[in-house]
C-alpha cells in the first residue's frame, strides 16, 4: 500500500521519456517514486529503469560534483558543511569587538549564516548593505563578521554551498554544463533568484507542475476547548477511519510539529495503544509515521554516550553522575545493579552538588570493600561482587585517559579519544540493540565523522569546546526511524504540501499561528528583506505563504478537517481568518466525546482483567531478640503509617536528602548537638556555668563551634567556603550563648550524660538509642532532654495511641535509673524554650507537672509495646495517622500507591 496518493498523469511523459524531474523536497520525491513503482507493478512489470528524479538540493550537488570532476575554474575548494560554517561563525563572532556584550554566540552564528545564505540566494551584493537606507549597527557588525568569515573559509580552501551554486549558474550560462531539452519542476511555489537563474539556464524548456487537488470534497471546520483535546480528537478520528477501512491514507498536518512532536506522539500512542505506558509493553511500530524526526542527542542511547563523554571533565553535577550510574547503556548493568544502586545512594548522602573523579573513585572503593565483606550474604549473587572491581577498573582507566588528554587538539583527535573512552566504559552495553537503537548507533558513527571534519577549519578545540560542539551537532542531527509504510502520516506545514490523502486533518489553525508571525533576520536590514521578498520578512509574505498552503490543504483529500483550539496558556483564541469562512461542524459529529488517557487505559485493563490482586497488608514478622532497624525512629514511623515503616526500615526505601546550599537542616542539628555536648562535657554542671567568666564562656563556645564545623567543612570545601562558615559559626555561637543564659535561670543541676549511645531490649526488640542529655537535680531527680531545632513542637506530640514524637517516652520507660521528667530543649531562631512534662520538684520553665507520672509512664509503655508488637508482626497497612503524616511521606507515594487507592479497589472488587 502506498503511503500517499499521487497523481502521476501529468508526469507520465517525463517518467516514460526519462526526462529529469526536480521536486521541492525529498519527501515529495519519495512519494513520487513509490507511486511510480506502484504504477509499474500495475502494468505487470517486474523491473524498470529508475526515473531521473531529484530534490533540488541534491540535483545542485550533482551539478557541482560534475564541475569538480572536470576541474572547472573556481571548483578547487570544498563546500563547507553546516557544522563547519557554524564553528567558523562562532569563532569569528567570539573574537569580535562585540563579543563581550553578547550573551550567546551560538544562536547569533546561526542567524549570521542564514543572513549570508539569504544574500547569496537573492543575489544581493554585500556592499548593498552599506548604502542608505540599509546601513545600521547590525548590518555594520554583520559585514565585518562576514568578511572575516569568508577569509577564514578561503584560508582553509573552503566555500559556502551557495557560492558553489553561483559557479553552477555561471557554468550553465557559459555552456560548460549542457542544458537539458526539458526540465520538469514539481511542487515549487517560490524560488530564490539564484535557483531561478540556474533552472532557467539548465533547460531549454521548463514545465512547472503543482499536484492536482480533489474538487467537490467534504470540508469541515471544528473547534476544540484546548490543544490537547484537539490532538486527541484528531487521533480518535484517525483511529475510526482506519477501523472503517484499512486502505485509507490519512494526513495529519501540524504546522508547529517541531515544537509539539513529543505531545503529538504521546497522545497518538495513548489512543492507538493505551497500554504503551506499561513497562512490559514491547516497542513495536504503531500505524502512524512522523515527517519530523527527533534530535539524535535526545534518544536514550546517544544521550547516554554524550553524558559518558562528560566524565572527561574535572567535575560533574551530582544528578548527572547518579543518572549515569543507573544508565543501562554501559558496563554490565544487569550484574552491577546492586553495586550501582549502593553507589548512587552513597554519593547522594554526601550532600554535594558537584563531584570530582576522586569522589567517584573513593566511594566506589568503599562500596567495593563493602561488597567484598558481604560476599557470603545470600542477598548478593557472586556475579554482583565480581563486577565491582570491573566497574572500578573502567573508571580508573577513564581517569588515566583524562590525565593524558591534551589541553587542546584537532576535532579528529578528539573524535578518536571519544571513541576510546566509550569503549573503555563499555558503551553501548552488552544488550542486543533493537532496530531503532541500531539505526541510532549507525547515525552516531556518521555524526563523529561530521564532527571530525571540523579539523578542516584549522582550529584546535579545548575539551569544553569539543564537548559543546559534539552536543550541538547531536541536537541538530535529526533521527527518523526507518519504519514500514504507515497509513497515517503526521506532517509539518511544508511536508504536507504536494501530497494527497483519502482523509486529512489540519490542526492548530488559530489566529496567532496561521498565518505565521513574521520573523525577519535581525542581522539584515528589514527594508532590504521586504524589498527583495525574502522568507519571513513581512506579514504580507507570510499571508501569501499561508493562503497558498491552505488552498492546497482544501483540495488534498476527499474529507478535510480544519481545527483550532478555543484557548491556550496565553488566553482565548479564534480560528484563523483563512478558515473562518468554512461552516463550523460540531466536534461531536466527527468524533465521539474524547475520553482521557486514563479512561482509555482503565478500559483496557477492565477488558483484559489480567491483574491479580495480592494482599500485602501483612509482611514477614520479626522474631523476638532480633536487632530492630531504625532505633527509636521505628516507633515514630510505625505510628505515622505501618506500610511506610515497613518500606523504610525493613525494605530500605530511604531517599537521601537533596543537596542544599550551605548546611542542611540535618547538618545544622548535628552541629548544634555536637557543640552543646562539648560545652557541657567541659562545664559539667550549673555551678561551673555560673562561675566561668563571660569572655571565657564566649571563647569556649566560639572555639567549640569552629571545631564542630571543621569536619563538615573539610568534607564539602566547595559548598562551605570560609566566609559562609564564619557567618554560620557566628550565628550558632549567638544562639548557644542565648540558650546558656536561659540555662542559668534553672535551679542547680548536674549533666550526667551527653550524646550517650545505649543498647536496650524492649518487648523483644533489641534497640540502639542515642540520648542527647540527662540532667540530675540536687535532690537526685533526673530529667531527659532532647535538643530540637524545629518550630512546631508541643507536649501533645507525646500523647495518644500514635504519638508524633515517641522518642523521649521510649527513653523514659527504658532508663535503668528512673527519670522524673522529659523535655524538648527547643533552640530555634524564633523560639528558645523548654517544653516538657514530669514530676520534678524544681522543673525548668516550660516543663509542666504531670498529674500522675507513674500512670503516664505506664500508658507510654502500653502504647509503645503495641507499636512494637505490630511492627514485629509485619503490619504493612497503608494507614496514615493523619493528613500531615501523609503529606510528609511524599517520596513513598510510588510504593504505597495511596493516590491510586480508588482505582486499585475497583479492580480488586
Amino acid at each position: 500500500m502506498a503511503t500517499s496518493l499521487f497523481d502521476l498523469g501529468p508526469l507520465l511523459p517525463a517518467l516514460d521519456g526519462g526526462e529529469p524531474i526536480i521536486t521541492a523536497n525529498d519527501r515529495l520525491r519519495r512519494h513520487l517514486l513509490k507511486a511510480w513503482s506502484h504504477y509499474q507493478r500495475e502494468q505487470g512489470k517486474k523491473a524498470w529503469a529508475a526515473p531521473r528524479v531529484w530534490p533540488l538540493n541534491r540535483w545542485l550537488d550533482e551539478q557541482w560534483q560534475t564541475l569538480v570532476s572536470r576541474g572547472y575554474p573556481g571548483c578547487d575548494r570544498a563546500l563547507a558543511s553546516r557544522h563547519q560554517r557554524q564553528w567558523v561563525w562562532e569563532q569569528v563572532i567570539g573574537q569580535s569587538d562585540e563579543a563581550q556584550t553578547l550573551l550567546q554566540a551560538d544562536p547569533l552564528a546561526q542567524q549570521a549564516d542564514s543572513a549570508l545564505r539569504a544574500l547569496t540566494l537573492w543575489e544581493v551584493a554585500p556592499d548593498t548593505l552599506r548604502q542608505d537606507p540599509y546601513l545600521n549597527g547590525n548590518s555594520r557588525s554583520f559585514l565585518r563578521w562576514a568578511e572575516h568569515f569568508e577569509q577564514r573559509l578561503a584560508s582553509r580552501r573552503l566555500m559556502t554551498p551557495e557560492a558553489g551554486q553561483q559557479i553552477v549558474a555561471q557554468a550553465y550560462e557559459t555552456g560548460a554544463l549542457k542544458p537539458e531539452p526539458r526540465l520538469w519542476l514539481l511542487g515549487f511555489d517560490d524560488l530564490p533568484p539564484l535557483h531561478q537563474r540556474i533552472l532557467e539556464a539548465a533547460a531549454l524548456e521548463r514545465v512547472a507542475l503543482s499536484p492536482k487537488g480533489t474538487r467537490d470534497n467534504h470540508l469541515h471546520r471544528v473547534a476544540a476547548p484546548d490543544a490537547d483535546t484537539e490532538l486527541r480528537a484528531a487521533a480518535l478520528w484517525s483511529l475510526r477511519q482506519l477501523q472503517a477501512s484499512p486502505e485509507v491514507v490519512i494526513g495529519i498536518i501540524v504546522p508547529d510539529l517541531g515544537q509539539r512532536r513529543d505531545q503529538v506522539e504521546r497522545i497518538f500512542a495513548e489512543v492507538f495503544e493505551p497500554t504503551v505506558p506499561l513497562p512490559g509493553t514491547p516497542r513495536y511500530t504503531l500505524p502512524f509515521n512522523f515527517s519530523a524526526g527527533v534530535p539524535l542527542g535526545t534518544t536514550p542511547l546517544i544521550y547516554a554516550a554524550l553524558n559518558l563523554l562528560g566524565l572527561l571533565r574535572d567535575q560533574w553535577p551530582l544528578n548527572e553522575v547518579c543518572q549515569l550510574l543507573q544508565n543501562p547503556f554501559w558496563g554490565e548493568p544487569d550484574t552491577e545493579t546492586v553495586l550501582r544502586a549502593q553507589w548512587v545512594t552513597r554519593l547522594r548522602e554526601q550532600g554535594k552538588f558537584e563531584l570530582t573523579g576522586s569522589d567517584l573513585r573513593f566511594h566506589g572503593q568503599v562500596i567495593t570493600d563493602w561488597l567484598s565483606e558481604a560476599q557470603a550474604s545470600p542477598a548478593l549473587s557472586p556475579d554482583t561482587t565480581a563486577q565491582a572491581p570491573t566497574l572500578n577498573r573502567r573508571l580508573q582507566l577513564l581517569d588515566e585517559q583524562r590525565r593524558r588528554m591534551p589541553r587542546s587538539t584537532s576535532a579528529r583527535q578528539w573524535a578518536q579519544l571519544f571513541r576510546q573512552q566509550l569503549d573503555t566504559l563499555g558503551w553501548p552495553g552488552p544488550r542486543r540493540l533493537d532496530s531503532q537503537e541500531f539505526q541510532q548507533l549507525g547515525l552516531w558513527h556518521e555524526l563523529l565523522e561530521t564532527f571530525a571534519a571540523l579539523e578542516a577549519t584549522g582550529a584546535d578545540l579545548s575539551l569544553t569546546q569539543a564537548l559543546s560542539q559534539l552536543n550541538q551537532l547531536a541536537q541538530q542531527t535529526p533521527f527518523q526511524a526507518q519504519t514500514p509504510d504507515s497509513p497515517i502520516q503526521i506532517l509539518g506545514a511544508l511536508e504536507g504540501a504536494g501530497l494527497r490523502f483519502s482523509h486529512c486533518w489540519v490542526l492548530g489553525l488559530h489566529q496567532r499561528q496561521w498565518p505565521p508571525v513574521p520573523a525577519p533576520n535581525p542581522l539584515l536590514p528589514l527594508e532590504l528583506q521586504r524589498d527583495r521578498q525574502m522568507p519571513h520578512a513581512s506579514a504580507e509574505r507570510e499571508l501569501h505563504f499561508a493562503r497558498s498552503l491552505t488552498d492546497h490543504y482544501r483540495q488534498c483529500a476527499e474529507q478535510v478537517v480544519f481545527s483550532a483550539p478555543h484557548s491556550d496558556d496565553q488566553g482565548d483564541l479564534s480560528p484563523s481568518p483563512l478558515i473562518r469562512a468554512l461552516p463550523e461542524t460540531p466536534l461531536a459529529e466527527l468524533v465521539p466525546e474524547p475520553i482521557s488517557a486514563r479512561q482509555a487505559f482503565e478500559a483496557i485493563l477492565e477488558e483484559a482483567r489480567e491483574l491479580t490482586p495480592v494482599h500485602s497488608a501483612k509482611g514477614p514478622g520479626i522474631t523476638a531478640g532480633s536487632k530492630a532497624p531504625g532505633g527509636s525512629s521505628l516507633f515514630k514511623h510505625q505510628a505515622a503509617c505501618p506500610f511506610n515503616a515497613f518500606a523504610q526500615l525493613r525494605l530500605g526505601a530511604q531517599l537521601p536528602d537533596a543537596p542544599v546550599l550551605g548546611l542542611s537542616a540535618a547538618e545544622r542539628g548535628t552541629v548544634l548537638h555536637g557543640v552543646l555536648a562539648t560545652v557541657w562535657k567541659t562545664l559539667r554542671d550549673s555551678s561551673q556555668l555560673h562561675a566561668i567568666e563571660e569572655e571565657a564562656l564566649n571563647d569556649l563556645i566560639s572555639r567549640t563551634c569552629e571545631q564542630t564545623l571543621a569536619p563538615i567543612r573539610q568534607r564539602r570545601p566547595r559548598e562551605l567556603g570560609p566566609e559562609y562558615c564564619a557567618l554560620e559559626q557566628e550565628r550558632l555561637s549567638r544562639m548557644v550563648q542565648r540558650w546558656l543564659m536561659l540555662e542559668k535561670q534553672r535551679p542547680p543541676f548536674r549533666v550526667v550524660a551527653t550524646e550517650q549511645r545505649r543498647l536496650i531490649e524492649f518487648n523483644g526488640l533489641n534497640l540502639t538509642l542515642f540520648i542527647d542529655r540527662i540532667d540530675e537535680l540536687e535532690n537526685g531527680e533526673r530529667l531527659l532532654i532532647d535538643y530540637k531545632t524545629g518550630a512546631d513542637l508541643n507536649a501533645n506530640q507525646w500523647q495518644g495511641p500514635r504519638p508524633d514524637e515517641p522518642q523521649l517516652p521510649l527513653y523514659a520507660v527504658t532508663e535503668e535509673d528512673p527519670v522524673s521528667g522529659i523535655a524538648f530543649a527547643q533552640l530555634n531562631p524564633k523560639a528558645l524554650q523548654w517544653i516538657g512534662l514530669g514530676a520534678l520538684s524544681t522543673p525548668p520553665p516550660g516543663v509542666k507537672p504531670s498529674e500522675d507520672w507513674d500512670a503516664q509512664r505506664a500508658e507510654w509503655r502500653e502504647v509503645l509495646s503495641d507499636l512494637a508488637r505490630t511492627f514485629m508482626a509485619g503490619d504493612a497497612r497503608v494507614d496514615f495517622k493523619d493528613a500531615k503524616a501523609q503529606r510528609y511521606s511524599g517520596q513513598l507515594v510510588p510504593l504505597n500507591r495511596v493516590l491510586e487507592a480508588d482505582t486499585i479497589a475497583r479492580f480488586i472488587l
